[in-house]
């Protein structure tokens, strides 16, 4: 019986169309390169962080209602963790107070890790075109590692900027500015893709266009957003 290529055929007519959106997307951007926050951009986990955020205070002895811990988690882990216990002057005993906050979300979010929808087809595209791709985030480099190695998504890019090689998290634009120098590009020519209101603002300050995909909080909370490009739940939008 002859075999029906129909359904192969109609599969790759819409691969064929998908690459021609995510061409014109690109195209209308004028960028040379592109900066994927991690948390909440390239993996849906933010609510596991805050889950994580409220288990590891109880266990710290954190004196503090759940909105407050809430109000003070922005920025890398070492400002966070500063915060939150301002009375704690020794840097060896921050730091693993803020080591046992992360393998503990490492523990809680395993089970669920995965990449947002869209993302995949997105990374292989920019990948197959030779766009240069940089992660750029306040997590550390354990959680880097763990997301990204856990995704098997490592090849993809050129670079990683973590919360470890700036001074400032965001909403300062260190984390963008150090990825574009990485880059070799002005910080125009980069694209960047964030999830929050912090980031987001990190990227205007850095005067770089942005995408808000999967938004981790309500649009008027986003402040500014002459920079944004668009607001999207997530990368199959594109």
């Amino acid at each position: 019986m002859p075999r029906d290529f129909a359904p192969i055929l109609f599969a790759m007519k819409l691969l064929d169309e998908k690459s021609d959106t995510l061409a014109r997307f690109w195209q209308s951007t004028q960028c040379e390169a592109v900066i994927f926050d991690m948390d909440g951009t390239l993996v849906d986990n933010m609510d596991f962080h805050r889950q994580t955020w409220l288990i590891w205070a109880k266990r710290e002895g954190l004196n503090k209602s759940d909105d407050e811990i809430l109000r003070n988690v922005n920025g890398t882990i070492g400002e966070i963790v500063a915060r939150l216990f301002p009375d704690v002057q020794d840097a060896n005993e921050l730091f693993a107070l803020g080591e046992r906050k992360e393998a503990l979300y490492r523990e809680i979010y395993a089970p669920h890790l995965k990449l947002l929808p869209g993302l995949a087809a997105w990374l292989h595209w920019l990948q197959s075109q030779n766009v240069p791709m940089v992660v750029a985030t306040a997590g550390d480099r354990k959680n880097l590692a763990f997301t990204i190695d856990g995704l098997a998504i490592r090849d993809y890019f050129g670079a990683f900027v973590t919360g470890e090689d700036v001074r400032k998290g965001k909403p300062h634009p260190e984390v963008f500015l150090l990825a574009a120098e990485k880059l070799n590009l002005a910080p125009k020519k980069c694209l960047v893709f964030e999830d929050s209101p912090a980031g987001t603002e990190a990227a205007r300050r850095a005067e770089m266009p942005c995408v808000v995909v999967n938004a981790d909080a309500p649009r008027d909370e986003f402040g500014d957003t002459s920079h944004v490009l668009r607001f999207m739940d997530d990368f199959a939008a594109l």
